[in-house]
């Protein structure tokens, strides 16, 4: 899922802008330090807080696995869209990002890197007390943020013929609804706290209406049948980075500023809403992408049902 403004600016489904880290070498695992370069696409956000650590504090390294470096993108989007191209060996993105490209390549997700219940937030105007008064969402098609908002309809029986839905990118949500052209929206950070700013006021978080969400580290399946065990270094190094960013968030916080130039006020608001782990794909992991899968043929966004069970790389990452 897609959020902050670093220099160019983030997420707003697909674009890219882009900036490189080199994580240092490690002379003790030869055979690794000879191989071909690892770049791990990401995008530009505080939701990758453990990506950009790894890589300030040469934490893949560490772990025995110094040729990676960390590419930014715009988005997670963005970054899996270099993933399918070959441009990149893994990306990081959310649950929808990764579904909608399963049809034009091979993508087996590693492990989740990060979760969170109150990243995304329904934003209303002043005048709206309850989600029942909305009669307009706003949303972005395709995303976690169309998903939620169906899960906020059938969560609380709200009548779906009163309800006009109104496309729009992230960027533009606050302004939306500061002019009153849409009564609320459910979306991401930065955007929630922008439309708060604006006038709006937060009426519930994805976690009040059933929803976790996270981020999965995705390879292709050429890419890992041939590169297991550097994946698994690489889990390994973001699994320490994910503890230092819960741990010490303004350390974590410099890494984000050094790479993004995010500045650290802002990557610390973000923290507070977010879990970076990484760990092994849950049964609710599964049935949630199932949930979203089906969501998603429902769109139109994806033209054939896809059985997650056999895409995602349970106990692969063993902790």
């Amino acid at each position: 899922m897609t959020h902050s403004t670093p220099s160019p600016h983030r997420r707003k489904l697909l674009l890219g802008a882009a900036s490189m880290l080199a994580a240092g070498a490690l002379p003790a695992v030869p055979a690794l330090a000879q191989g071909a370069p690892v770049t791990i696409g990401v995008g530009a956000d505080p939701v990758f807080t453990a990506f950009f650590v790894a890589a300030n504090e040469k934490l893949f390294a560490k772990y025995g696995a110094p040729n990676v470096s960390v590419q930014s993108y715009t988005d997670g989007g963005e970054a899996l869209n270099a993933l399918v191209a070959n441009q990149v060996n893994l990306g990081c993105a959310g649950e929808p990002t990764h579904i909608v490209r399963l049809a034009r390549a091979e993508l087996r997700p590693l492990a989740v890197t990060y979760q969170s219940r109150t990243y995304l937030k329904l934003v209303a105007r002043k005048d709206i007390a309850t989600a029942d008064k909305i009669r307009k969402f706003g949303i972005v098609v395709g995303s976690v943020s169309e998903y939620v908002t169906g899960l906020t309809i059938r969560q609380l029986k709200l009548d779906a013929s009163k309800i006009e839905m109104v496309r729009s990118g992230p960027p533009e949500l606050p302004a939306l609804l500061a002019r009153g052209d849409i009564d609320a929206y459910f979306v991401w950070e930065p955007w929630p706290t922008l439309g708060v700013q604006q006038g709006g006021h937060i009426l519930m978080t994805c976690g009040d209406v059933g929803y976790t969400s996270t981020l999965w580290l995705s390879a292709t399946a050429p890419w890992l049948a041939a590169n297991k065990e550097v994946a698994g270094r690489i889990l390994k190094a973001l699994a320490e980075a994910a503890e230092i960013t819960r741990k010490d968030p303004p350390r974590a916080a410099q890494s984000v500023q050094a790479i993004t130039r995010i500045p650290i006020p802002q990557t610390l608001n973000s923290l507070k809403d977010m879990e970076p782990v990484v760990r092994d794909f849950s049964d609710t992991d599964l049935a949630t992408a199932n949930a979203i899968g089906e969501f998603l043929l429902s769109r139109q966004a994806i033209k054939a049902p896809v059985d997650m069970g056999k895409v995602l790389q349970r106990g692969f990452y063993k902790g």
